[in-house]
């Protein structure tokens, strides 16, 4: 099959949007004629890129099947105005570029967010080449949950007519969050949909024994999603218990969050700028608790976001206030704590309670490895999404 990805975010960034597409053009690629069309990195920010440790994958630097688009506004910029502009560059782009490219593939693989890229890529297009959306996350909603339409409410409806429009264009939907699937099936009931989570690659896998020396861990974004007051009252609280806590984060809030920590001299708090993929499962990977934390609105507690996933991946029991899909993975498999909604005594009530019961921790921990292997490896899953792929 010859298959083009479209993605805004790609290898080298942070995060797990550029980690997933990575390795689907990583393994993909094995079998397959595979390209990608993508931006240059800039998240969170295109400085840190000139650092060569995030340019870890010497196949995907040599390779000329990536096609990167030349940007002449700037995703950063704090004027919503600009931001905007940057969107509507990248759509119109991404649309022209798939005009002329469409034809070349059997399969045009886009994914949302950001949502700009499926409508360029799928309306008012040519429908020759097979049609399939990823979804990452439900927009227009989670744009609601940060509070970015305030100001533009009216526009919303419109909004969620294209979001019904783009998953009807759709030949096949991949979610990688089974709580998606209700919302997308009652807007688009025809379309299949199938569940690829994201992953850990067989070499990623590296599991440690039990640390005597009692840590937790938040690696990630500190942005508009993430709860940054209540990642603040469990790093006090933490700080208060005499438990270390480790807490490497990037974002739009991630600098008030290492001054704070950094201000008020904390002895078993500390705080890290953003490292890269590797050296952050290296990190958790020798620490008894991955903690995940986002705002407490309907659509952010339905999500499973990628730390959780990297927790369970390192056999780290994960402590989290998600609801939804996420909860009921860690909680029916017993790989940590998860409570909808939970407080930040509650979410420090759990965090003592694995502390202190080091039999309860290994039995999270053994849980977590064989979750590993029965629904997070990319050697596995990546034979089943072939299948999709290439079925009439």
């Amino acid at each position: 099959m010859k298959i083009l990805l479209v993605t805004q975010n790609f290898y080298p960034e942070i995060g797990s949007g550029a980690n997933r597409f990575r390795n689907l053009y990583n393994h993909l690629s094995k079998t397959n004629d595979v390209a990608v069309l993508t931006t240059h990195p800039a998240y969170p920010n295109e400085r840190m890129y000139q650092n060569m440790k995030f340019w870890y994958d010497d196949a995907i630097n040599q390779s000329t099947d990536i096609k990167r688009l030349n940007m002449r506004t700037s995703k950063q910029h704090k004027s919503v105005a600009m931001r905007l502009l940057y969107y509507f560059e990248l759509g119109y782009k991404v649309r022209n570029s798939i005009k002329h490219l469409q034809d070349d593939y059997d399969i045009l693989y886009v994914t949302s967010p950001n949502i700009f890229m499926p409508w360029a890529a799928f309306f008012g297009q040519k429908h020759t080449t097979k049609r399939v959306l990823e979804v990452r996350d439900l927009w227009p909603d989670s744009l609601v949950g940060i509070d970015k339409l305030k100001s533009f409410k009216f526009i919303f409806p419109v909004l969620k007519l294209l979001e019904k429009r783009m998953y009807r264009q759709s030949d096949v939907i991949i979610i990688n969050n089974e709580g998606f699937r209700k919302h997308i099936n009652r807007l688009a009931p025809k379309v299949k949909q199938y569940y690829f989570p994201n992953a850990f690659n067989q070499d990623e896998i590296q599991f440690t024994d039990v640390a005597e020396d009692f840590k937790v861990i938040y690696t990630g974004n500190i942005g508009f999603a993430q709860s940054y007051d209540q990642l603040l009252e469990v790093a006090r609280g933490l700080e208060e218990r005499r438990i270390h806590f480790n807490a490497v984060v990037y974002g739009m809030n991630a600098h008030q969050f290492i001054h704070y920590i950094e201000e008020h001299d904390f002895k078993y708090v500390k705080a890290y700028p953003e490292k890269s993929r590797q050296e952050c499962l290296d990190m958790i990977k020798t620490h008894n608790i991955q903690l995940s934390l986002l705002k407490e609105t309907e659509t952010f507690m339905n999500v499973l976001p990628g730390k959780i996933i990297d927790g369970i991946g390192c056999g780290v029991p994960v402590v989290t206030n998600l609801g939804g899909y996420a909860n009921e993975l860690i909680n029916d498999n017993q790989v940590g704590y998860a409570k909808e909604k939970a407080t930040t005594e509650e979410v420090l009530k759990a965090i003592e309670e694995i502390k202190n019961d080091r039999m309860l921790e290994r039995n999270m921990r053994e849980n977590a490895r064989e979750l590993v292997y029965k629904e997070f490896l990319w050697d596995k899953n990546i034979i089943e999404l072939e299948k999709v792929l290439s079925a009439e």
